[in-house]
């Protein structure tokens, strides 16, 4: 059985004082809890974690546990250990308050025992602690089970984590070096006091997203929004859904405003700039930009809060499936406000914009492409034509700038391939 080791109990201040380190939070989820989870990847059945007692701060880390299929146990000695451990099984250690890199963890340690360990001067600089002369210790290790047996030998107080790591080392555990990129890159951080948690916290969840650039207007600021957001967000299990939830609701009132506000489900007046079908057809795709604005952040919230990009048919489908719901409602808004005689023609011009921008996405690359995904702004755009009472032209004026972007001769390693030399 694989056995996690957490601590929890230690103040930041050196007297006693401030937060306690191992639950200095990271986009919302204690140092703690990202332990807790990189424990369950890494195969842990068991989950310790010393700590007072099972307080506001510990609780959560129970139900995760189990919910992830795992016992947990609250210790406040280390003497309590040797109950839950035997000596056949594979300890994973913690350091309280390290933050490690789940990836990087998994290539060192999941295959065999050793301690992760820094260049002794980097990482007492970065806080951590120096276990011989040329070495700090990254807060991580894998060691075998029968260290537990040892601790017995130990005064009554003994703190179990320091000691099984000096055990460890002492029965010859090797040290694996942790990459110094790892370190300079804020991806693997101890964190010392809330200052330096909240300064890890930007990094990493910068390195979780690359935001769009202001060529796609709504969905910088939909990525910006959902990174300032996420610490409180992702601090609470099942908020994360919310934007998908209400960008679905704000795309399912865009079809009904559509349908409903026509009174025939065909329009009569969008096109023709009447205020009834002109202020439907606004509507409509304003419905449309505020779900699609939605959904991004929903997607944004989605890639802080998880450590790889999933991979797979199943995986790619969830990724595109609110990009194609967007592109369908706006092809199914554009039929609902045309007028039945030229039912064909609004569809075929929606249509062609979507593929159009599609294409965009697909071949311009760069700043073009993400004007072209940016869904939400375009219905803005959409909005303000039919606003005017002029949605159709509105839509095939984009579809011509973009045909035009398409078509536009870019630079490329074969432009001179017609040109010889001779003597």
């Amino acid at each position: 059985m694989r056995v996690a080791i957490l601590s929890a109990m230690h103040p930041t201040g050196s007297h006693g004082e401030g937060p306690i380190r191992g639950l200095l939070a990271v986009a919302g989820r204690s140092a703690a809890a990202l332990q807790l989870d990189l424990a369950l990847r890494l195969g842990c059945e068991r989950i310790v974690c010393f700590a007072e007692g099972l307080d506001d701060g510990i609780l959560p880390l129970l139900h995760r546990a189990e919910q992830g299929g795992a016992s947990f146990h609250a210790l406040a000695s280390a003497r309590a250990l040797s109950g839950l451990v035997r000596a056949q099984d594979e300890l994973f250690l913690f350091a309280e308050g390290v933050v490690p890199d789940p990836l990087a963890a998994g290539e060192m340690l999941g295959e065999r025992s050793g301690v992760v360990a820094l260049p002794a001067d980097a990482g007492m600089e970065a806080g951590f602690e120096r276990i011989d002369r040329d070495h700090a210790w990254a807060g991580m290790a894998r060691l075998p089970g029968a260290a537990v047996e040892r601790l017995a030998e130990m005064p009554i107080d003994v703190e179990a984590i320091p000691a099984l790591l000096r055990l460890g080392l002492q029965s010859g555990v090797r040290l694996v070096p942790l990459p110094r990129a790892v370190l300079t890159d804020r991806r693997w951080t101890l964190l010392r006091d809330e200052e330096h948690a909240r300064a890890f916290e930007t990094a990493w969840l910068h390195q979780r997203i690359v935001p769009a650039p202001f060529t796609a207007p709504l969905h910088a600021v939909a990525d910006r929004l959902s990174t300032a957001l996420a610490p409180r967000v992702l601090a609470r299990k099942g908020r994360a859904v919310l934007p998908f939830a209400g960008g679905a609701i704000a795309l399912a009132g865009a079809l009904a405003a559509a349908h409903w506000g026509t009174g025939t489900g065909t329009g009569t007046g969008a096109g023709t700039g009447t205020g009834a079908g002109a202020g439907t057809g606004a509507g409509a795709f304003a419905a449309v930009a505020l779900g699609a604005f939605l959904l991004r952040m929903g997607g944004t919230l989605a890639a802080l809060s998880r450590d790889r990009v999933a991979e797979g048919v199943a995986a790619r489908a969830r990724r595109a499936l609110p990009g194609l719901a967007i592109d369908l409602t706006l092809v199914a808004v554009a039929g609902f406000l045309a007028p039945v005689a030229a039912l064909a023609e609004w569809l075929f011009a929606a249509g062609a914009l979507v593929l159009t921008l599609r294409a965009l996405q697909r071949l311009a690359g760069g700043a073009v492409a993400a004007t072209a995904s940016d869904r939400a702004s375009l219905a803005v755009v959409l909005a303000a034509g039919a606003a005017l009472g002029q949605p159709l032209p509105a839509i095939q004026l984009l579809t011509l700038l973009g045909l035009a972007v398409l078509a536009w001769p870019r630079p490329g390693p074969t432009d001179n391939a017609g040109l010889t030399m001779s003597r």
